[in-house]
C-alpha cells in the first residue's frame, strides 16, 4: 500500500528573497557607553557574572570593578542608534532580528523583546547567537524564513558586537577590536526606489572584501553596510 500526502503548493516568496535591501548603516562606538560609566551598574554587574561564574571556577576580569567604572557597550543603545540610522520617518518594522556573539553588557534585559518596544511598528524580534561570525548568517537565514511565510512587508537585520567581555572563559577567544554594529532593512521598495539584491545562499556584495579578522561579528558585514545605492532613487 502506497500512503501520499498531498500539500498545497508554496506561495509565491514574498520576504528578503523578493525585496532586496531597502537601506543599510554601519555605526562604530569608540568610547565606552554611559551606562558602562554609571558604578551603580558595575556593581550589579559585578555581583552578577560573580555568581554566575562560580560555579564553574571562574571570575569575573580584573577590569570588571565592584564599583565605579567599566568598560564596553550596552546592544540595546547600539541597536537603537541603528534603527535611527536606518528606519525611515513615518515607516515601520513587521520584523527584527538582532545576532551577536559577545555578551551584553546588560545581560539581565532581553534585549532583543526590548528593542521590539524601541523600533518603529513594535515588530516581532528575537535574538541569534554564535560563535565565529555565524550568528549574523543564522540570523539571516531564519529572517528571510519567516518573512517568506508570514507575508511580511519590513524586516530589520542588526548586526553588533561590542568589545568587552567581562571574565576571562577559560578558553580561547576573539573579542572584537571596537564596538560597532550593521543595520540592513529589508521590505518592499518604494516607487523609484533603488534596492540592493542579496543571493538566496547569503550575502553577495558588488566586490568581494576581505573581512576584519579583528572584527569576527562584524567584519563582512560592515562592507555591506557601506555599499552605496540602498533607499537612494534611481
Amino acid at each position: 500500500m502506497t500512503l501520499r500526502t498531498l500539500l498545497p503548493p508554496r506561495p509565491p516568496a514574498t520576504g528578503p528573497s523578493r525585496w532586496g535591501v531597502r537601506r543599510t548603516a554601519r555605526l562604530a562606538f569608540p568610547e565606552p557607553s554611559a551606562l558602562a560609566a554609571d558604578p551603580v551598574h558595575a556593581a550589579r554587574l559585578h555581583r552578577y557574572l560573580t555568581d554566575l561564574l562560580a560555579p564553574y571556577g571562574l571570575s569575573p576580569a580584573p577590569d570588571a570593578p565592584a564599583g565605579g567604572q567599566s568598560s564596553g557597550h550596552s546592544y540595546g543603545e547600539m541597536a537603537e542608534a541603528l534603527i535611527r540610522a536606518v528606519v525611515p520617518a513615518g515607516e515601520q518594522v513587521d520584523l527584527l532580528v538582532l545576532a551577536h556573539a559577545v555578551p551584553d553588557l546588560t545581560p539581565g534585559r532581553a534585549t532583543a523583546c526590548w528593542l521590539s518596544h524601541r523600533c518603529p511598528g513594535g515588530p516581532l524580534s528575537f535574538a541569534v547567537t554564535g560563535p565565529d561570525g555565524t550568528a549574523a548568517f543564522t540570523a539571516l537565514r531564519l529572517l528571510t524564513a519567516y518573512a517568506d511565510t508570514a507575508g511580511l512587508r519590513r524586516a530589520l537585520l542588526l548586526v553588533v558586537e561590542q568589545d568587552w567581555l567581562p571574565y576571562d572563559p577559560g578558553v580561547p577567544v576573539a573579542v572584537p577590536a571596537t564596538s560597532r554594529g550593521v543595520a540592513l532593512l529589508f521590505g518592499d521598495p518604494l516607487p523609484g526606489e533603488r534596492v540592493l539584491r542579496l543571493d538566496p545562499a547569503g550575502i553577495a556584495p558588488a566586490r568581494p572584501h576581505p573581512a576584519d579578522p579583528a572584527q569576527p561579528g562584524t567584519g563582512l558585514w560592515w562592507e555591506l553596510g557601506a555599499l552605496p545605492g540602498p533607499g537612494a532613487p534611481r
